[in-house]
């Protein structure tokens, strides 16, 4: 079988296990960075297995960076690659301005491919948002409708990265700063605009539906940052 040739499926599996076997011990310092790593036919011997799946454990081994091979010299484990260095938490305010960045377009986006599913949902979540009896409800109800805005796109990125982005929503940062504009006059403004950007998503009016977005979120930055 040519070494491009895709593995029969149990090859496959046999190659997939001894590449988890090996990482760990790579880990566990078995080998320390710059040793040479026993030969294609000791770890064959070893493990029980062909040379192909060694040799297809290996690549795999190389393209995560774990292991350098050298024609003639042999195997040898990399340097220890840095610890990833902790992820900063995304501040509430950055969220805000990130989401003016791209909900107006998200929601032009949707105006173009929302189907009558899509807008049923919509107002489904504000239908939520008139009923709840409490500011958390309300919450959840407006995250349920702008994730139905970016569920409308069809686009997976879209998704993901609105999905993302409202993760923040159960901060306890956040709850603090929303609660500063927690009341009744807030939130008749927000569920004005919501009526108006759904609205426009059934009228297929792209501008209005930018425009609405663009200002519900201007009111959001403003009263939770007083910008």
């Amino acid at each position: 079988m040519p070494d491009d040739a895709p593995a029969p499926p149990r090859e496959a599996r046999g190659a997939a296990a001894l590449r988890d076997a090996l990482a760990a011990e790579l880990r566990a310092e078995r080998w320390r960075p710059g040793e040479r790593l026993p030969t294609e036919r000791a770890l064959g011997a070893r493990h029980g297995v062909a040379r192909n799946t060694v040799r297809r454990a290996l690549d795999a081994l190389e393209r995560e960076g774990l292991i350098r091979r050298h024609v003639g010299r042999g195997t040898f484990r990399t340097d220890a690659p840095p610890a990833p260095a902790p992820e900063e938490p995304l501040s509430p305010s950055d969220v805000v301005e990130c989401r003016l960045i791209l909900e107006p377009e998200t929601i032009a986006l949707a105006v173009a491919r929302a189907t009558a599913a899509d807008i049923a949902r919509m107002a489904e979540c504000l239908r939520g948002t008139d009923a709840a009896g409490d500011p958390a409800a309300f919450e959840r109800w407006d995250a349920a409708l702008h994730d139905a805005f970016a569920q409308g796109t069809h686009n997976g990125a879209v998704i993901a990265m609105s999905r993302s982005l409202a993760r923040v929503r159960d901060r306890t940062d956040w709850g603090a700063l929303k609660a500063r504009g927690n009341t009744a006059e807030h939130r008749a403004v927000l569920q004005r605009g919501h009526r108006a950007m759904v609205e426009a998503v059934r009228r297929r009016d792209r501008d209005a539906a930018r425009r609405e977005m663009r200002e519900h979120i201007l009111f959001v930055q403003g009263y939770m940052f007083g910008e």
